[in-house]
């Protein structure tokens, strides 16, 4: 059983980890994840990052948002909210959410 669970091959998840997988889905760098900039194409996978760092690593709203740029915790619970949101109305959200999350574990 040993072989099977082998600890040292588990991946540890952390911020980066989840912000590198997230710009990599959607082609943007890291650094536009941590920018104030507010378009369509860099806000939506800043609130789905927000969003992975939080259920896959529960860190305090006040820590993502200094991981994400220095941004107020009320900033991280709309970004939450809104992904919440975009799950229970759509299908492929949560189908995209899995793929990122299969990133993340999967990156070596």
């Amino acid at each position: 059983l040993r072989e099977l669970f082998n600890h040292s091959e588990l991946k540890r998840i952390t911020v980066d980890s989840i912000q590198e997988a997230v710009a990599s889905y959607y082609g943007i760098s890291v650094d536009d994840l941590k920018s104030p900039r507010r378009s369509h194409e860099v806000t939506v996978p800043r609130q789905i990052a927000m969003y992975l760092t939080r259920e896959m690593m529960g860190l305090s709203l006040t820590k993502i948002g200094e991981a994400f740029g220095g941004r107020h915790y009320t900033t991280v619970i709309s970004s939450i909210e809104k992904v919440e949101d975009s799950i229970k109305q759509s299908p492929s959200m949560a189908s995209l959410l899995d793929d990122i999350r299969r990133m993340i574990k999967d990156v070596k």
